[in-house]
């Protein structure tokens, strides 16, 4: 199979590289819902996800869960765990189903070792996603759920590269927010009156960008700011 990767990460490695690591890296078919790693367990594969959204959720005790972020062509999934403890901590779900990459975490360790534009693009992603996580901490507590929803939607559409028409559903979008699915089903018919999206049975079709930006929550902009500044630093990172 041809190696030609439209993840943001996978890209960047070096051509030599990725011709050595080619037979290891496989292409996949991810369906909707699709469980990729359950909370606790070993990391076995890294993902690099192309037109697929994974949703990473935090589980509580109770089995209660809420989304801890999305990754789509603009990332990796267990890229981290695998060179550090080797376990996931969150459940790892197929939100939009779609085409990814993947490769076995002994694979992926030799691959991080060989390839310096991999670690310096992980540590750039993890350095993102920390950014994210942290700036999404002050969304919940100071923004409405209205505004959140519009950020969301954009999200799933930018890293999914889906454009107008998401496979979201109503539960899906409650649980990305942590909040009541009744709450997102009075916000989804306020945003369809308003004529920014147009929702039916299993997904959401996006009728209005720059007004969908416009009404988004101001983290959606910060955290875009802050994520654009990372990828423009020097392609270095600290090695031992």
């Amino acid at each position: 199979m041809t190696f030609n990767p439209k993840n943001d990460i996978l890209a960047q490695i070096e051509p030599a590289v990725a011709l050595r690591f080619a037979r290891h890296i496989e292409r996949v078919e991810l369906s909707r819902g699709e469980a990729l790693q359950e909370t606790g367990a070993p990391v076995h594969w890294v993902w690099f996800p192309e037109n697929a959204l994974i949703c990473m959720a935090s589980e509580s005790v109770e089995g209660e869960s809420v989304s801890g972020g999305m990754v789509g062509r603009n990332g990796a999934f267990g890229a981290f765990e695998a060179c550090g403890s080797r376990l996931s901590y969150c459940r790892a779900l197929v939100q939009i189903g779609g085409e990814a990459w993947r490769i076995r975490d002994s694979h992926y360790r030799e691959l991080f070792d060989q390839s310096s534009n991999l670690r310096v693009a992980i540590h750039k992603h993890i350095e993102a996603l920390l950014v994210e996580a942290r700036q999404l901490v002050a969304c919940t507590a100071i923004h409405k759920v209205e505004n959140r929803m519009c950020r969301v939607l954009l999200d799933a559409s930018a890293r999914s590269h889906r454009g107008s028409h998401l496979s979201l559903t109503q539960e899906e979008l409650a649980n990305i927010l942590g909040v009541q699915r009744s709450t997102i089903a009075v916000t989804s018919s306020a945003l369809q009156r308003a004529g920014l999206i147009r929702s039916r049975r299993g997904s959401i079709d996006i009728l209005d960008f720059e007004r969908l930006e416009a009404a988004a929550c101001s983290c959606r902009r910060t955290i875009a700011f802050a994520q654009e500044e990372i990828l423009e630093t020097p392609d270095e990172v600290c090695e031992g």
